[in-house]
């Protein structure tokens, strides 16, 4: 059971924890668990709810909502973003309350129609629109793909409150809400970002700006503690870790490998060498258990992406296809790719990264090249060849 928790006069949290959660949608480890937060805002005139929780916990919702308020007289409730741990509840409030108005993104009410596949009163909002509660006003900021199409903010102006969706969340649930109340949990606040947030850079610094010069008491998430420390420390570390790359003063390869024997690694290294004569700067990385958080960091700044990959078993190994699942949670300044690599007794790996690069939509900077065992001066000046028809892509005008 959760207690309702009152964060000002008349505004309280009224969601769920779930401290046993290991793995978040079976994607992401959550080593303190994580909070679905939804918030009851009362005005003079009516009473809102923001948000509500995952749909397992309808039953435990509604009976710690009880104490607080009836559901049936809630007069609106605003979904942010229409992911199920956000508006799970809400079949179940419409089934107490079927007229209740649903405030939302246009975006949003399209998905709510295909999860519901049932009539609601759905209120399209835009940037800008308001919500008089009595003496409280809800403003509606849009802030499409943090980290859905559909996400929007909602601002109480009065009280300076933002409920900020996902966007400034965490998977870590504790006793207290409040981040001046509980230790330090500035890795998960930042590993949120980084698997959640960060493929979608260029939208967080549209949201971001226009948040600028906005009063700001409390940020209110829809995940983990409610941030009253120093909220704009919060937002300046959004846009730090949102920045764009630095800009090279050369044209910057990221060269991946993987070579067991050396051989693929050999053919990197020849690679390298025509790339660097022809001025470019090549950083190389090997995937033998990489840093995650560097292995995106270089991904973000490259301009072309260089993959060397041996086949084993029919395949690339494992470490390779870690590394492809990397891109889809960064933003690459170009997506341009080839693919190199030696095998022994098959050689599909270099065909198959190239396949799945096609899928992430990156365009081949020339067909891949595959030698097999240890390569001969022949076929190093084959990779020589690579490098420079690699080159010559990077080098022509986008």
């Amino acid at each position: 059971m959760s207690t309702p928790v009152e964060i000002v006069p008349g505004v309280h949290w009224v969601g769920v924890k779930h401290p046993q959660l290991r793995v978040f949608d079976e994607l992401f480890p959550t080593h303190n668990g994580t909070t679905y937060n939804s918030y009851l805002v009362r005005g003079e005139k009516k009473l809102a709810l923001i948000d509500t929780v995952k749909g397992m916990f309808s039953d435990e919702f509604f009976t710690d909502l009880a104490p607080q308020v009836d559901p049936a007289a809630i007069d609106l409730v605003v979904i942010n973003h229409t992911e199920p741990d956000h508006s799970g509840a809400l079949r179940r409030l419409l089934e107490i309350n079927p007229e209740i108005p649903v405030y939302c993104s246009r975006a949003a009410e399209n998905f709510l129609r295909q999860q519901l596949n049932h009539p609601f009163n759905a209120h399209v909002v835009t940037d800008g629109d308001e919500i008089d509660l009595g003496g409280r006003t809800l403003r509606f900021i849009l802030a499409p793909y943090l980290h859905w199409p559909d996400t929007m903010f909602t601002y109480l102006v009065e009280d300076e409150i933002l409920f900020s969706c996902d966007a400034f969340g965490a998977h870590y649930c504790s006793r207290s809400l409040f981040d001046d109340e509980i230790p330090d949990f500035s890795f998960d606040f930042h590993f949120y970002f980084d698997n959640i947030m960060r493929p979608f850079k260029e939208k967080i610094r549209e949201a971001l700006a226009k948040l600028d010069n906005l009063p700001l008491r409390l940020l209110c998430p829809s995940h983990g503690p409610i941030l009253r420390r120093n909220p704009q420390a919060v937002l300046d570390s959004y846009w730090r870790w949102a920045a764009p790359p630095p800009e090279s003063a050369h044209p910057r390869v990221l060269l991946l490998t993987l070579s067991p024997h050396g051989n693929t690694r050999k053919m990197g290294a020849t690679i390298r060498e025509t790339l660097e004569k022809q001025g470019m700067e090549v950083v190389e990385m090997s995937l033998v258990d990489p840093r995650e958080s560097d292995l995106r960091d270089e991904m973000e700044r490259a301009d072309m992406l260089l993959i060397g990959t041996p086949t084993i078993n029919r395949d690339a190994p494992g470490p390779v296809w870690n590394a492809l699942a990397l891109l889809s949670s960064v933003t690459p300044k170009r997506n341009v790719a080839a693919v190199f690599g030696t095998y022994g007794w098959s050689g599909e790996a270099v065909k198959l990264v190239e396949e799945r690069l096609k899928g992430l939509k990156f365009s081949l900077a020339t067909e891949g090249l595959t030698l097999r065992f240890t390569p001969t001066d022949e076929d190093l000046a084959h990779c020589h060849e690579f490098g420079a028809a690699v080159a010559n892509e990077l080098l022509s005008p986008q």
